[in-house]
């Protein structure tokens, strides 16, 4: 059997590098074209609120089917985005907002009373209309479930955003490269290691072990001179 070495790899590579370059590139393209044109859009859109608390006690609660929160559900432990966020999540008023097919997140900003009110969804303007009534609403929402609590709008309202946050049509084409790479090399290396054809006095000699002393010249051959 053939040893392989790193060299004889490298020439491998040197030996198909077109189309490893093409398979790379087309199947990059390819990758790009399908995320930009065919994976449903998703837009995000952003605002802020600011959370005043004289007591971090949470009205005990668990949400019925009214949407209003009973006893027991939340511990008086968590902290101050765990409160909040279950507290936005279970509130009839927060659930009459939110469109079919968006979701509303509410997340602490760096460990601050700042909260940041994220609307996803497929329409632009929808996130932002959406996000900016869940600030509105906020203070009567903390004000009827947070005891000592008063949310204050923080910011500029949120505005509809002019591209689109997901798909990563790059990065897909980053995905798209890398697979056409790996791919591409495998076939190579694959291709040469079955190709038992002798294209030069090296793999005979690798092969057979036979030193090769001289070389035939072939003055018919197309295209001038050919040794064999």
């Amino acid at each position: 059997m053939r040893d392989i070495t790193i060299n004889d790899i490298l020439k491998m590579l040197l030996a198909h590098i077109k189309l490893i370059i093409i398979v790379s590139v087309v199947l990059a393209l390819g990758a790009y074209i399908y995320a930009d044109n065919f994976i449903q859009k998703t837009y995000s859109s952003s605002t802020m609120i600011c959370i005043m608390t004289n007591s971090t006690t949470m009205v005990d609660s668990e949400t019925d089917e009214d949407g209003r929160m009973s006893s027991n559900s939340i511990s008086a432990s968590q902290n101050l985005a765990e409160n909040i966020s279950i507290m936005f999540s279970g509130a009839s008023e927060i659930k009459a907002i939110r469109p079919a097919g968006y979701s509303v997140s509410v997340a602490q900003v760096q460990e601050s009373n700042f909260m940041r009110i994220t609307v996803s969804g497929a329409d632009s303007q929808v996130c932002a209309d959406t996000a900016n009534a869940v600030r509105n609403a906020a203070p009567e929402v903390v004000e009827k479930y947070y005891k000592g609590g008063e949310a204050i709008p923080f910011g500029d309202p949120a505005v509809a955003p002019s591209s689109h946050s997901s798909p990563n049509a790059t990065r897909y084409a980053m995905f798209g490269f890398i697979a056409g790479l790996v791919i591409s090399v495998l076939v190579s290396i694959i291709l040469e290691v079955i190709d038992t054809t002798i294209k030069s006095s090296d793999d005979l000699y690798k092969m057979y072990d036979i030193p090769v002393f001289a070389e035939i010249v072939d003055f018919d051959s197309e295209g001038g001179v050919k040794k064999k």
